[in-house]
């Protein structure tokens, strides 16, 4: 019985792993999927900072007035 288990989970693990390999290779090869998660991902981080109160993009550069006080 507890060999059956340990046989079932391991078929398991190779299944996800062989699927997580073939889903990694199709999205590196994806510019469109690649473009549009660089989108999700900037309109996450918009949101986190207004949830955060802090402005949508973050300061830099010379203009900038972190450490003129």
């Amino acid at each position: 019985m507890i060999w059956s288990l340990l046989l079932m989970s391991l078929s398991m693990l190779a299944v996800a792993w062989l699927a997580w390999k073939l889903v990694q290779r199709q999205e590196r090869g994806d510019d469109q999927l690649e473009s549009l998660l660089k989108k999700d991902d900037d309109r996450a981080e918009r949101g986190l900072r207004r949830a955060a109160g802090l402005p949508d993009e973050s300061p830099t550069g010379p203009s900038s007035d972190r450490g003129q006080e």
